[in-house]
């Protein structure tokens, strides 16, 4: 027997190719920047304010050319303010932009990253190899493509994006507070994290989308779990600028942002992970 769960989504056309889609990693992150948080500068989990020059050095550490977040506006406390080596932990305070959804959900299970000793291109010179992703990122257009989508990337407190690594999110029990008053938490046992519930629904939709358009795979229990999401946290103004602002830039922007819903989903019980997505969205 099938296990029916129901998309209603309309069909999104898209072009293949986006003239001003980023070039790189870096050029997404600089778009990303310029062109839709450049008069939203809070972080996405906490909330912190943050500035992306620290043209007037505030930390007074010589740079002016990073970003610098402010804990104290938000009650941020860092889970490891000194790091192993007994240095002031930096990630603390600046952002980092965070794939909402990880980079091995997008393309680990690729031949380039599964296999990169197969591919001579992804070999060093001291004969050495490239790690998978990078691999995949160089071989693979379309993991390129979902890798560097702007609709995947969003600024984070430096700490949490590190502690969230490539984790699943999930519903943790007990909610243990490690980062102050920030409603974030990471259990390193089980590798998964739970964001607040403000952004469950953000983190829904661009899970949706990156099924939907770059071919994501995620488990179907996580599938159910960001259809609640979806409908515990509706989209907001802010949501829907930011789309409208991320489309304009690379020119695609996420369908279920705009139009919440969609098609039918099937697949059988029996398996681990979500069906590719031409069968998931009947596309």
């Amino acid at each position: 027997m099938y296990r029916f769960l129901l998309f209603i989504l309309p069909v999104l056309i898209t072009t293949s190719v986006f003239a001003d889609y980023p070039t790189s990693f870096s050029n997404a992150k600089s778009k990303a920047e310029k062109a839709v948080y450049f008069d939203k500068h809070t972080t996405f989990y906490c909330g912190c304010d943050y500035v992306f020059d620290d043209i007037e050095d505030k930390d007074s550490d010589g740079n002016t050319h990073e970003t610098m977040v402010y804990p104290e506006n938000c009650g941020y406390k860092p889970r490891n303010p000194i790091t192993k080596k007994g240095k002031e932990n930096s990630r603390v305070s600046r952002i980092e932009w965070e794939h909402i959804v990880p980079a091995h959900v997008i393309g680990g299970h690729l031949d380039e990253w599964k296999n990169k000793r197969n591919y001579p291109q992804c070999e060093k010179s001291n004969g050495k190899f490239i790690s998978g992703r990078d691999c995949a990122y160089k071989l693979n257009p379309a993991f390129k493509k979902g890798h560097d989508d702007m609709n995947n990337l969003t600024p984070a407190v430096g700490e949490l994006n590190g502690d969230r690594s490539n984790f699943s999110f999930a519903v943790i029990q007990g909610e243990e507070r490690a980062y102050g008053q920030c409603d974030f938490e990471v259990d390193f046992d089980k590798d998964v994290a739970e964001p607040p519930d403000s952004v469950k629904g953000n983190i829904a939709r661009t899970y949706f989308h990156m099924i939907k358009t770059h071919g994501a795979q995620i488990l179907a229990d996580e599938l159910t779990m960001y259809l609640f999401w979806d409908k515990l946290d509706p989209v907001d103004e802010w949501e829907c600028l930011r789309n409208k602002r991320i489309e304009q830039s690379q020119g695609l922007g996420n369908s279920f942002v705009e139009e919440e819903s969609a098609s039918v989903i099937a697949f059988p019980p029996e398996i681990e992970r979500a069906p590719p997505v031409a069968e998931m969205f009947n596309v």
